[in-house]
C-alpha cells in the first residue's frame, strides 16, 4: 500500500513543500493511492486539482490541488477544502 510519505516525496522531487492540515491528513489514510495519482496528474497539467476525499460519514468532501509560493518565495502546493465548510465537515468525521 503506498503511503503518505510517498505523496511527500513526489513534492519533493519537484522541489515543491506539501502544505496539508493535519485534518486533511488523517482523513486521506487508506485514499493515499488515489490521492498521488491526482497529485501527479495535477503535477503534469493533466487536471484542474481537484479531488473528491470520501468521507466516512458517507458522501464526498472536494479538495483542490493548488500551486503557490510561500512568503519566503519557496514553492509550495498546497491541499485545501473547496468549501468554506469542508474543513469542518473532514474534522467532524
Amino acid at each position: 500500500m503506498l503511503s503518505f510519505e510517498s505523496v511527500e516525496e513526489v513534492c519533493e522531487s519537484k522541489s515543491l513543500t506539501l502544505v496539508v492540515h493535519p485534518a486533511i491528513r488523517r482523513a486521506v489514510k487508506g485514499y493515499e493511492e488515489s490521492f498521488y495519482i491526482g497529485l501527479r496528474c495535477f503535477l503534469k497539467g493533466e487536471t484542474g486539482g481537484l479531488y473528491f476525499l470520501p468521507l466516512e460519514s458517507g458522501g464526498y468532501e472536494r479538495l483542490q490541488f493548488s500551486r503557490r509560493r510561500s512568503s519566503g518565495g519557496h514553492p509550495i502546493l498546497r491541499v485545501d477544502p473547496v468549501a468554506a465548510e469542508g474543513l469542518q465537515r473532514i474534522k467532524g468525521n
